[in-house]
């Protein structure tokens, strides 16, 4: 697992309001006009909460559902096709990688391509989580994975709408190489120390962190704040509990990845999307 944009069009950003020391503080919003001022709201996987995640179904929902986007995972097949599974295994079939892509749409139909996602989430933004850990069956040292994306990506011109994340900080750096013109982000594990990362994230090019929900609301307006002076934005996973929904909206956080978008728009005080929403 989601996680300013230069040469994209601009979002709601946050500006510091000069106060007293122990006044309380209150921060105002800059809206480009015709933005919605409150956080982008990702479909985790789909609208997960409501259908197996990464499958078409899922994506349909979050669309229905009023998402202004989705998460998903990406991994290949044995002769490479880009599919979308959370884990690397596959029930009864182990890892999805030893097993080539008929062999796969036989036996496990629901797993579907990125191809065949993108075909139905409209003009969504679609965050591309690139799984790829040393400790599971397809690692992908040489990183074909990150450069198989971004040809996706200007295979179907679509960099305005795609963001590309990973745990993997070198692979993320590989998806800049292969092209510096990809929203790029880094996903952070649980307990990590956002505001000593930031500045390391935003040297590598990346224009998002993907932090752990409880890490971000733990001290929201602060690390909200600081995310923003370093000239990044913040996509939180996965925000599901009401309370920590409300402080990080609240907060000016500009994106929630969410297993029930529909929910999560309802709480965050957002309307429906009406269509695709600026990264």
């Amino acid at each position: 697992m989601r996680m300013g944009r230069d040469g994209i069009s601009a979002e709601s950003r946050l500006v510091d309001q000069p106060l007293a020391l122990g006044t309380h503080i209150e921060r105002q919003r800059v809206i480009t006009p015709g933005q919605d001022p409150r956080p982008l709201v990702l479909g985790h996987r789909g609208a997960s909460a409501h259908a197996g995640d990464n499958t078409i179904e899922a994506f349909e929902l979050a669309v229905a559902h009023g998402a202004d986007g989705v998460e998903l995972d990406v991994r290949f097949t044995a002769d490479g096709f880009i599919v979308l599974h959370h884990d690397p295994t596959v029930g009864e079939m182990g890892p999805l990688v030893h097993h080539d892509f008929a062999t796969l749409r036989a036996t496990h139909p629901e797993i579907p391509t990125l191809d065949e996602a993108l075909e139905v989430l409209v003009d969504l933004t679609v965050n591309v989580e690139i799984k790829n850990s040393p400790t599971e069956p397809d690692f992908d040292p040489d990183h074909k994975m990150a450069a198989a994306v971004a040809h996706w990506v200007a295979r179907h011109d679509i960099h305005g709408r795609v963001i590309v994340t990973s745990f993997n900080p070198d692979t993320v750096a590989a998806v800049r190489e292969a092209d510096a013109t990809i929203t790029t982000g880094q996903l952070t594990p649980v307990g990590f120390d956002i505001l000593g990362g930031l500045l390391g994230i935003a040297d590598a090019g990346h224009k998002w962190i993907a932090p752990w929900v409880g890490d971000a609301a733990a001290d929201a307006i602060r690390l909200v704040t600081a995310t923003h002076d370093a000239g990044l934005k913040m996509a939180v996973w996965t925000a599901d509990d009401p309370d920590q929904i409300a402080i990080l909206a609240t907060a000016g956080v500009d994106a929630l990845i969410s297993n029930d978008p529909a929910a999560t728009l309802r709480l965050a005080g957002r309307r429906r999307s009406s269509g695709h929403s600026p990264i």
